[in-house]
């Protein structure tokens, strides 16, 4: 959601650079606010329910043949959710700065930048929600080992949240692991829909 066209997409780019504060202010205070960053992230918000969600149906899934693997993939799941939540609901009241006077655009730029800084609570929840990610690759290794679903699926999986991990904040490639996970996630849908028939 955050790509202007595709093209955008094709722009490769091994690490993160930050956007200038200024620049970022200034999209807040315009009227794209809501397309370029409020609705990316409320979805991204919005879907942490699943993710617990998902982290449970796996654990479920694998707990009779890997109890441990299941138990300690989905712990890490959960409470990394609770923190990502953290981290996405902090992200969406800082977007509250674009309320702010265009007049009092300097004053606003320094708050975003005090605000946005990875300190205290901020840091603390941002390094702890990457728990959340590392819980599903634990379960994926615990998929892998159950033989519930084919190897490929499984290592999928566990690929696309380590690149999502490894590329965090490069939209490109991290929609590119979530499509490997989407992928991966099919034969695991279907032992459930095999389940209720």
């Amino acid at each position: 959601m955050h790509f202007q066209n595709i093209r955008e997409f094709f722009v490769f780019k091994l690490k993160y650079v930050q956007v200038p504060v200024e620049d970022t202010v200034k999209m807040l205070m315009s009227s794209d606010a809501g397309r370029n960053f409020i609705n990316p992230h409320l979805v991204a918000y919005l879907a942490v329910p699943f993710m617990i969600f998902a982290s449970l149906a796996i654990g479920y899934l694998i707990f009779k043949q890997k109890p441990w693997i299941a138990f300690i993939g989905t712990a890490m799941t959960v409470i990394g959710s609770v923190f990502i939540g953290g981290v996405f609901a902090a992200w969406l009241s800082f977007a509250a700065i674009g309320n702010m006077p265009i007049d009092q655009f300097e004053y606003a730029v320094s708050a975003f930048k005090e605000l946005t800084t990875m300190q205290g609570p901020l840091a603390l929840i941002s390094y702890l929600s990457i728990f959340s990610l590392l819980g599903f690759m634990v379960l994926a290794v615990g998929l892998f080992k159950s033989n519930l679903v084919p190897k490929w699926s499984a290592s999928l999986l566990f690929i696309g949240y380590l690149i999502i991990i490894v590329f965090m904040d490069l939209d490109n490639l991290m929609l590119i692991g979530a499509v490997l996970i989407l992928i991966g996630s099919i034969p695991i849908s279907k032992l459930f829909f095999k389940k209720d028939a």
